[in-house]
């Protein structure tokens, strides 16, 4: 499982690189084309905006991947100090509490999901280009979010079960 959840952590951190580099020279080149050349081409702004959307679903993943999101730090260190145990149950708690919205935001975002599969909207200047691949990516999103904050959880009860073993060995 581990290497699941690697492989996945470095796909997204990838795939959202490669999105943002590639929505920044998009958007570079529409700016010397409109402003410079006097020549806008519309599909560049559709693409960097579709690329950016994504990289956005895909960054949502990635910070999932690696147990951050907005949160205020002042909060884990006035209740956990430093102790071990305390922080692996406030991230525990944390990450429980995120899976739990997460998964009470799923049934509206599947109703879009849905119907985006079964209504696909396609771009106004490309007409073939099908455009509910965005609201698909938000879905995988949604899914592989909740996959990595459950992984935490189970990581967080192992470090909990682990401090109890090393404490149980000490006395």
């Amino acid at each position: 499982m581990k290497k699941l959840f690697s492989f996945l952590q470095k796909t997204e951190f990838f795939l959202g690189s490669l999105g943002l580099l590639l929505a920044i020279i998009l958007t570079f080149c529409q700016v010397v084309n409109r402003y410079w050349l006097h020549f806008e081409i519309m599909w560049i702004s559709d693409a960097a905006l579709y690329i950016f959307i994504f990289t956005i679903y895909v960054a949502i993943s990635y910070g999932a991947a690696v147990k951050t999101h907005i949160a205020v730090d002042i909060l884990p260190d006035v209740l956990c100090k430093d102790s071990r145990a305390k922080r692996a149950l406030f991230d525990m708690v944390k990450s429980a509490v995120t899976v739990a919205m997460i998964l009470a935001m799923w049934s509206p975002t599947l109703r879009v999901v849905k119907r985006a599969w079964k209504h696909p909207e396609f771009a106004t200047l490309v007409r073939w280009f099908n455009t509910s691949w965005l609201v698909y990516a938000m879905g995988v999103m949604i899914v592989l979010s909740v996959l990595h904050y459950g992984w935490h959880v189970c990581e967080d009860i192992f470090e909990l079960q682990k401090l109890r073993w090393e404490k149980e060995v000490k006395e």
